[in-house]
């Protein structure tokens, strides 16, 4: 059912992916279309996406959101809140808190990541 509920439900599901390198989730939840942007405003797609942590090129330590609210519009739903991640992309290591909104379309009985847009928030 596209219900906030499972809206939410799905956005966790993605956090965890991405927490675990879990590509084979990341594959189903983000969208053959998907189109976003990085925390430092780079655009990437699905398989830029799926590649990073497939390859190992992105590990993700801590992924923790609050402040999470949800909004469904018949097939569209919205996810916005704030993210504190830590981990490394490549060599480089991270560590910073970020406002996000996330767009999902309902699919195949399934929520799936369109877009998603992020924002660095000050320390």
């Amino acid at each position: 059912m596209s219900s906030e509920a499972s809206l939410l439900a799905a956005a966790q599901r993605l956090a965890d992916a991405e927490r675990q390198g879990d590509v084979r989730a990341l594959e189903q939840l983000l969208a053959s279309d998907y189109a976003g942007y990085d925390p430092a405003g780079r655009p990437q797609d699905r398989s830029s996406v799926v590649r990073a942590y497939a390859d190992g090129s992105v590990r993700v330590t801590i992924l923790e959101q609050r402040d999470l609210r949800a909004r469904v519009m018949g097939e569209v739903g919205l996810v916005a809140g704030v993210s504190k991640l830590q981990g490394s992309q490549g060599a480089e290591l991270f560590d910073f808190t970020l406002r996000f909104l996330d767009v999902y379309a309902w699919r195949d009985g399934r929520w799936q990541l369109v877009a998603s847009q992020d924002t660095h928030l000050p320390r």
